[in-house]
């Protein structure tokens, strides 16, 4: 299944909220994020430079964006906001926050074959929101 949040995703102009999904195994240097191109194009980033990126079994070619800002937000209260390299593969519809991310922005991965989730501190469970894609 897994855990999807609600994310705010700001650059230079007025704000995105769409769904994100949290990848334990998207390893990353510093927070970052992996924005669809379609969503990178609403937000008026272009690419800057690329890289290549290791993945399971392959090696993925990778724009780098800048950095965004992004924050979680849920229905009763909401991350502090966080600077985060942004990045888009070709053919991805779906945000992806990094484990650095994941960390920086207080959210804790409970019990993803469910899709239950928390933000640091808090004892009780919240579920995953449903998927938002940008194709």
């Amino acid at each position: 299944m897994g855990i999807r949040v609600r994310v705010e995703v700001r650059a230079s102009g007025r704000p995105v909220i769409t769904s994100a999904l949290l990848g334990s195994g998207y390893e990353a240097e510093e927070p970052e994020v992996l924005l669809p191109p379609s969503l990178a194009e609403e937000l008026h980033l272009a690419p800057l430079s690329s890289e290549d990126y290791r993945t399971v079994g392959a090696r993925v070619r990778t724009c780098v964006l800048g950095y965004v800002e992004l924050r979680v937000v849920a229905s009763d209260r909401q991350s502090d906001r966080v600077r985060a390299r942004a990045v888009s593969v070709e053919g991805e519809q779906e945000v992806l926050l990094s484990d650095k991310l994941i960390d920086a922005l207080g959210v804790e991965p409970v019990k993803p074959g469910r899709g239950l989730w928390r933000f640091s501190g808090e004892e009780g469970l919240r579920a995953s929101v449903e998927p938002e894609l940008w194709p």
